[in-house]
């Protein structure tokens, strides 16, 4: 469906733009009320790129009407470029701040910008490149556009339904997701809006990101930032979340298969929902839950000083090469050690009864369950067994296992 505004021009024509996203047209309303009491004040004067640009009076903004030059250079004092031309449309600006550009639904528009302003494209597959140190706000229509917003530009985006690229620098970001979006972010700061997206790719990078993921499927690649991650508490698709290596990561997930794996030192893990999920922990100093989790996850331990949670569900508890500290939930718990992956330290807690354990050695040969039960050792009420490749898994308040602890 596509939605008109229409724009009265200095020499009494009328400048009529479609838009087929309803975001943009209410956007676009807005503003040409706003240039439509300009041209009816006489401080704005269109010119149709039909008769030029002649040289503005002071105190009066120009607005270039495009309906037929395929590249326009904005002069000096045109800050507006209203595009009603079919097909590919190129417009330059002046380095200026407010500027305007907004385009017709057919026009597939290229916009080179380095101050500040707005751009509200109608529809089309759009290119959209600023930088500098200024404001932009950018949104697009339902086709398949490309944002660059780069420099130190602090951006407001709104990529439309269709498969977008956007890049994004060193400045502060708002991105709307509504499509199939692939986001490259910067050294600077972004929040994403996905909650509405089809599906999102993200590369990190350098930057601090806030993602809130939506009813579609997400896959975050940290970089050396730190990321914040909130998946939809709906029906989701797959999710792959990894944290940056800066810490301090919070990936929480939503509905639906999720695998999330930390990247640097104080990260927090959550699983969610009734799916199995995965929850991997990275290098540092990491916690781990399950504990709002109704699903059979899996939580596995790293190199740091680690706390894994269990949930409702019948959970699995890999050790890692560090020390960790594992609280199992209410379901069947098993606790997984792998040879040559594991030797780290592992405290179990809160064990009630201690017929519950199920313990799974992997790779550890033939005689694995054998020479674990002959490792036990009893010291202040809690049971240790000790493994071939150093693993020491201690048992808090249980004092003896047998065959039937191991699977």
């Amino acid at each position: 469906m596509v939605d008109f505004v229409t724009i009265p021009a200095s020499n009494h024509q009328t400048i009529t733009l479609g838009f087929d996203s309803q975001t943009n047209f209410v956007l676009a309303e807005q503003i040409a009320k706003l240039i439509g009491a300009g041209v009816t004040a006489g401080t704005i004067v269109t010119e149709f790129d039909t008769s030029g640009t002649p040289t503005l009076p002071a105190g009066v903004t120009g607005a270039v009407v495009q309906t037929e030059a395929p590249l326009v250079t904005l002069p000096p004092g045109y800050t507006i470029d209203l595009v009603t031309k079919p097909g590919p449309a190129v417009v330059l600006d002046p380095a200026a701040s407010g500027q305007i550009i907004l385009s017709n639904v057919n026009t597939d528009l290229t916009f080179l910008g380095s101050g500040s302003g707005t751009v509200i494209a109608g529809g089309g597959d759009n290119r959209l490149s600023v930088d500098g140190s200024g404001s932009w706000s950018l949104y697009t229509g339902s086709g398949n556009d490309i944002i660059l917003a780069v420099g130190a530009v602090n951006a407001t985006i709104g990529a439309g339904a269709g498969d977008n690229a956007i890049v994004l620098g060193s400045g502060t970001d708002l991105i709307t997701s509504t499509g199939n979006d692939s986001i490259s972010g910067g050294t600077g700061a972004e929040t994403v809006d996905a909650s509405g997206a089809s599906s999102d790719f993200v590369q990190a990078n350098a930057s601090k990101l806030l993602f809130i993921g939506g009813a579609g499927g997400t896959t975050i690649l940290g970089g050396t930032g730190s990321d914040t991650y909130f998946g939809s508490a709906g029906s989701t698709g797959k999710q792959l979340i990894t944290g940056g290596s800066a810490g301090n990561n919070f990936l929480f997930a939503g509905d639906g298969a999720a695998t999330l794996v930390g990247g640097g030192n104080n990260d927090q893990l959550f699983a969610y929902g009734s799916s199995a999920q995965l929850l991997i922990a990275g290098s540092g100093n990491e916690t781990l839950s399950a504990a709002l989790s109704a699903g059979s996850d899996t939580v596995q331990a790293g190199s740091g000083n680690d706390q894994l949670i269990g949930g409702a569900g019948a959970d699995t508890f890999i050790g890692g090469s560090g020390n960790a500290t594992v609280t199992p939930g209410f379901g069947g718990q098993v606790f997984a050690f792998i040879n040559h992956a594991a030797g780290g330290t592992e405290l179990v807690q809160g064990i009630f009864d201690p017929s519950s354990i199920q313990i799974d050695l992997q790779g550890y040969g033939p005689n694995a369950i054998a020479n674990a039960l002959a490792s036990q050792t009893v010291t202040n009420g809690s049971i240790s067994i000790t493994l071939t490749d150093g693993t020491k898994v201690t048992f808090q308040d249980v004092t003896s296992l047998n065959r039937s602890n191991f699977t």
